[in-house]
């Protein structure tokens, strides 16, 4: 039997349980109050958020929850069976979250944790959200949705049934970071769908270069900034990173103002 969340009883249910920001977002809204575009940078927001958290919600009331204020999300999804169907649903709905905000410039942090949680349209409770806030918060400090540990183990748990580890889906929509051991959510997969299945680059290519765009607007306007150039540094290699690793040498070479320059790669790997 499924669970979950009851109001007319309510109980913690083992969950997979993510919260997100957006960075700098108490500074981005100062900024535009002083320099008299806060009404723009409303529009901006209640546009791209309300489209995002409409595609969020889950279909079903209390078989998973949904919260946002402004620019903080929860979503809790109670885990059945292997916990399989639900992490691999946050890890597809939260990567094209991150990248439709990405590319219009607002940059996202997240955490994934597993563990007890109860949440309905007022509450959002349990050992795993402040888990995933302690993630978010702590631990992603670069533009990314890290998972937790007992996260990591059950998604190497479903990576095992697969006869070719490469076959999972899994090896696409994740990433570890090498600097520090982190699994995060490999966003810009979101991309690929149409270049999976048809070999068509053309609107990966496009958007690549909007990602690409922002990035830099940041690196130029964080110069200096020891807090905060290095998440978008971090966003730099990962986007050279991704690019490197998925878009056919001829495109690079045809399109070479795709990586941004005087970046690295990163030191970034598949997860198996």
């Amino acid at each position: 039997m499924l669970k979950k969340y009851d109001p007319s009883n309510p109980q913690m249910v083992h969950s997979a349980v993510c919260f997100t920001d957006i960075l700098g977002f108490s500074q981005m809204v100062l900024d535009a109050h002083q320099n008299g575009t806060g009404d723009q940078l409303l529009q901006r927001l209640h546009k791209i958020l309300t489209e995002q958290y409409e595609d969020l919600k889950p279909e079903e009331d209390y078989m998973g929850v949904f919260k946002a204020f402004t620019d903080n999300i929860v979503i809790g999804l109670p885990i059945y069976d292997d916990g399989e169907s639900q992490l691999g649903g946050i890890f597809l709905d939260f990567a094209s979250f991150q990248l439709a905000l990405t590319l219009e410039g607002f940059f996202i942090r997240g955490g994934l944790a597993v563990g007890d949680y109860y949440g309905d349209n007022e509450f959002a409770y349990g050992p795993s959200i402040i888990e995933a806030h302690y993630l978010e918060n702590n631990q992603a400090i670069h533009p990314r949705i890290i998972l937790s540990d007992e996260s990591v183990q059950m998604v190497r748990e479903h990576i095992d049934y697969y006869a070719e580890p490469s076959w999972a889906p899994q090896y696409r929509d994740l990433l570890q970071d090498n600097t520090d051991g982190k699994w995060f959510i490999n966003y810009l997969e979101a991309l690929m769908t149409d270049a999976h299945e048809q070999g068509n680059y053309q609107d990966v290519v496009t958007q690549l270069l909007v990602h690409k765009d922002v990035i830099e607007q940041n690196l130029t306007k964080f110069q200096g900034n020891a807090r905060v150039y290095p998440k978008y540094e971090w966003a730099a290699q990962y986007h050279n990173y991704f690019c490197t690793h998925n878009i056919p040498q001829r495109l690079l070479q045809r399109h070479n103002n795709l990586l941004i320059t005087q970046q690295t790669m990163g030191n970034f790997a598949r997860i198996i």
